[in-house]
């Protein structure tokens, strides 16, 4: 498996607004698949992983601060089960020696129990809940917050 920082942004447009994916990733706030475009700041980085010649998707960091940065999963279906598992192991030690960032920090809306059992397969822990915090169709949900941080850190 490969990691690397693309500014594909066809590419990256392609895999977030996948009919699989989007529908998880966007609130009642977010706009129509269509209309979703990649945010192009240079400190927003979008690392796209492959399987030899296959995308397998991407993870968009954004820093919170210069050592903080929170992390959004974008796996495509031909990467659920076992490839995802193996590539968010993968992807915490490349975030240590190609990022600054020592800790790394996700929101998971309390519906979305797949995505939080995925978390913690990748090694994240719950340390919070972020009540009523997102609107899924119409309703307000919690978010589970879930972190990790750079071995010896």
């Amino acid at each position: 498996m490969t990691f690397e920082r693309s500014r594909d942004w066809p590419l990256i447009k392609s895999i977030v607004t996948d009919p699989k994916i989007y529908p998880w990733v966007s609130d009642d706030f977010s706009p129509k698949r269509e209309a979703w475009e990649p945010i192009q700041d240079p400190a927003v980085w979008y690392v796209v992983v492959r399987d030899s010649d296959s995308v397998l998707g991407l993870w968009m960091l954004v820093p919170d601060n210069s050592i903080c940065w929170k992390i959004h999963t974008c796996l495509l279906p031909s990467a659920w089960g076992q490839k995802a598992r193996l590539a968010a192991k993968e992807l915490g030690p490349w975030i240590w020696d190609a990022t600054p960032a020592m800790r790394v920090n996700t929101d998971v809306p309390a519906y979305n129990r797949l995505a939080y059992r995925f978390a913690l397969v990748a090694g994240l822990k719950q340390f919070g809940v972020n009540p009523k915090s997102v609107m899924k169709n119409g309703k307000l949900h919690d978010q589970i917050m879930l972190g990790i941080s750079r071995p010896g850190a």
